[in-house]
């Protein structure tokens, strides 16, 4: 579980601190630097994952930088607390002439400040399970080296972490942007989740056996639905199918031609139901998007019941009175922008006042000013 990020001069995000539980809501205005949050995750993911190089545009090119700072280096770290073992991960990103180049000038995991990896200068120093040196070489700076290192019997911990990346899900759905059709198997949900089909199909190879209950949980939020199925319209290709039964007859439909609501509905409950056990961290941003009034509740009980157990960690970023009132009192973090445009973070329940008012009422007001 991820219990702390810290990200430096990173567009609204200066000497910003954030901690986080199983299940954590983001909350303030517009513009204040929740998708931002996202966005660092799902560049540390691609970066940790060794697809991307530091400069790609969705990890961190130079137009990341805090516009109002003349600084030119970037600073994240992540805490997470894996089987017990307390690991802090910390990246440094320095932009060169302008903005035109950058590089990783410091890379390191640590555990209870003892080494476990680190990459200075180009440079990388290997560690083992017990923080004993191991080998040093040079390598490449435009990349995560620590995405290079191999599994070893005695760099397990190294090896764990990695692995924890790599199962973040960090996603917005755009129902519209759903790709119906796949010829591949995806083991990673793009950040809108068009390759939701393709996904799925991955699942359904790794956890068949959980589609019965996933249907189940449909059935009761989708009027006549009866299930999903992947037909098969060419030598590779597969259509994700939704059948219906709905006045005595059955009937299917290709997942385009479903609304948008239905489409979000079914990509919110396989979040919850189809990665249950697999050690995936989802970070949705406003999930409540495209459903109605009466489909969020149920979706965000089964996502609260599974937070912690099923799935280990979720963190939500909304506007809905729904999930504020439901999550925020405990759970919320109110972000906000300061006059000098940096991002402050505090808890939502300090926005609590006399009167009993709902949270979201109080937000709506425009008391937590």
């Amino acid at each position: 579980m991820i219990t702390r990020l810290y990200v430096d001069n990173y567009k609204c995000l200066v000497n910003f601190e954030l901690h986080l539980d199983e299940l954590t809501l983001l909350l303030g205005p517009n513009g204040v630097g929740k998708t931002s949050v996202l966005d660092v995750m799902f560049a540390l993911r691609r970066l940790l994952s060794g697809e991307a190089k530091v400069t790609d545009p969705d990890v961190f090119p130079a137009r990341t930088l805090t516009r109002w700072q003349q600084r030119d280096k970037q600073v994240f770290e992540v805490d997470v607390v894996l089987d017990g073992d307390e690991l802090r991960y910390r990246l440094e990103v320095e932009h060169q002439e302008r903005g035109r180049r950058a590089r990783i000038s410091l890379e390191r995991l640590e555990s209870n400040r003892a080494p476990l990896f680190e990459f200075k200068m180009g440079e990388v120093h290997l560690y083992r399970d017990d923080h004993s040196p191991g080998p040093t070489f040079g390598a490449d700076w435009s990349e995560s080296a620590l995405a290079r290192v191999p599994p070893r019997n005695d760099n397990t911990r190294v090896t764990r972490f990695l692995d924890f990346v790599r199962k973040l899900i960090v996603c917005g759905l755009y129902p519209a942007n759903f790709q119906t059709e796949s010829t591949t198997e995806d083991p990673v949900l793009q950040r809108d989740a068009r390759n939701f089909s393709a996904w799925y199909r991955h699942v359904l190879l790794e956890r068949q056996e959980l589609v019965p209950e996933f249907t189940k949980a449909l059935q009761e939020v989708i009027d006549g639905f009866r299930g999903i199925r992947m037909e098969k319209v060419g030598l590779d290709t597969r259509a994700l199918m939704v059948m219906f039964d709905q006045f005595g007859e059955r009937y299917e439909l290709r997942l385009d031609e479903i609304s948008d609501g239905q489409r979000a509905l079914i990509a919110l409950y396989a979040l919850v139901r189809l990665v249950a056990g697999q050690g995936y961290t989802l970070f949705l941003d406003e999930p409540d998007n495209y459903i109605a009034l009466t489909e969020i509740q149920p979706w965000l009980i089964e996502l609260a019941d599974a937070c912690g157990e099923g799935v280990p960690q979720t963190v939500l970023c909304s506007h809905h009175p729904e999930l504020i009132d439901y999550l925020g009192g405990d759970r919320g973090w109110v972000l906000k922008r300061e006059t000098s445009g940096v991002t402050v973070v505090r808890p939502a329940r300090e926005l609590a006042v006399e009167g009993g008012l709902k949270l979201s009422e109080v937000i709506a007001r425009g008391w937590e000013q």
